[in-house]
């Protein structure tokens, strides 16, 4: 079983059946908890203040960044050592993550310049804006590290976890070599930071970017065959899952050190336990929940555009029922995403991919000369 496991993992980012179906579904997991967790705010702020805000539902990041680590390890082994392999690496991520996000950035921004008002917590500011696409941590108006597509926050970290994997593979370094010891020394200087320091460096130094450290670790341990023992699969998986998404006691304050690194802890665990649970959970997961499984970067983009429209209509029409403006909230953006996923990341995405595998960008070794023809072979000279 652990040669399977071993097998999934290193395609688990590759789009095809033989992926971990159970790491799909946390993706859908995580990013529903972060749906939940913006609809009942806007709810709270355009409908009714009084209503509670679902916070939890910041720990399905979390889950996302570990599984980012985890995946660009399993799915990139074959890429180290070799001569593209840099490349192939960093067109692939920038495929998976850009044109989405820049074609949600720019419908905030259209709705930006064309009704200023229906946007909050943003304003006209072209440096900040064009940070923004370039995935460079800025304050924004309400003095927040946050892009003008607000949940962009979760990509800048990303982009710069990708940064270091790319670099590493230039170098033909062990990714964990290079990038294990940038990740722990901004962890550290999160301690420290104050806020005069420059926007980047502040954004960065935060302890979550050791949930990538540690997706990392759980792909290597996997690739050596050190997995969970069956007995606390469960425990894990169910375990880690309500410690980040259930109102559980805390070890420390939201924000310090020790809350960010429980959360690793957990959310690595949840991670663990689902892949050791492969076989016994995969055949019994819904399609549908697979299929939100890939919808979820679409749906993670597009909630926060769409969660607005319910309350804002809603108290427009004197309809102060905010339950169901939540459960509105949650089918809008279910669907919006779906629409975007379907109808603009599937299609964008393999046009890029087939322009790309045409031009030969996506060979991680240089493809061998045509073999030397003999002259007189051709009928040419000697």
């Amino acid at each position: 079983m652990s040669e399977t496991l071993g097998q999934k993992a290193q395609i688990v980012a590759a789009g095809r059946s033989e992926q971990l179906l159970n790491i799909q579904a946390l993706r859908f997991v995580a990013a529903f908890a972060v749906v939940v967790l913006h609809c009942s705010f806007y709810t709270a702020e355009r409908l009714d203040p009084s209503l509670g805000i679902y916070a939890l539902g910041a720990s399905g990041v979390r889950l996302f960044f570990v599984i980012s680590g985890f995946v660009m390890v399993a799915s990139s082994h074959r890429l180290e050592g070799t001569p593209h392999g840099w490349r192939v690496f960093a067109l692939k991520r920038v495929v998976r993550i850009v044109p989405m996000y820049w074609a949600i950035t720019t419908v905030k921004l259209a709705m930006l310049l064309a009704v200023p008002a229906v946007v909050l917590h943003s304003h006209i500011d072209w440096p900040y804006i064009v940070k923004s696409y370039l995935f460079i941590p800025s304050l924004n108006k309400d003095g927040e590290l946050h892009p003008l597509l607000g949940v962009g926050w979760t990509l800048n970290f990303e982009m710069f976890f990708y940064l270091l994997f790319t670099l590493a593979l230039a170098l033909k370094i062990a990714p964990l070599r290079l990038i294990a010891p940038v990740l722990v020394a901004l962890s550290a200087l999160s301690l420290v930071r104050t806020p005069g320091w420059p926007a980047p460096l502040q954004f960065w130094a935060d302890p979550m970017v050791l949930d990538f450290l540690a997706g990392m670790l759980l792909a290597i341990a996997l690739r050596r065959g050190i997995r969970v023992p069956q007995a606390a699969a469960w425990f894990c998986l169910l375990g880690g899952l309500a410690y980040l998404l259930l109102p559980l006691p805390r070890p420390a304050p939201y924000g310090t050190f020790l809350f960010s690194f429980a959360c690793t802890i957990a959310a690595t665990m949840a991670i663990a336990g689902a892949i050791e649970l492969e076989e016994k959970i995969a055949g019994m997961l819904p399609k549908w929940v697979l299929f939100m499984g890939s919808v979820s970067y679409a749906l993670y983009l597009i909630h926060p555009i769409l969660a607005p429209v319910a309350p804002t209509l809603m108290k427009h029409f004197g309809l102060y029922l905010p339950v169901l403006a939540i459960a509105i909230t949650i089918a809008i953006a279910i669907v919006g995403g779906i629409v975007a996923y379907m109808l603009v990341e599937q299609p964008l995405t393999r046009r890029m991919n087939d322009a790309l595998r045409k031009r030969h960008l996506y060979a991680a070794v240089p493809p061998s000369p045509p073999a030397a023809v003999p002259s007189h072979a051709t009928g040419g000279p000697d």
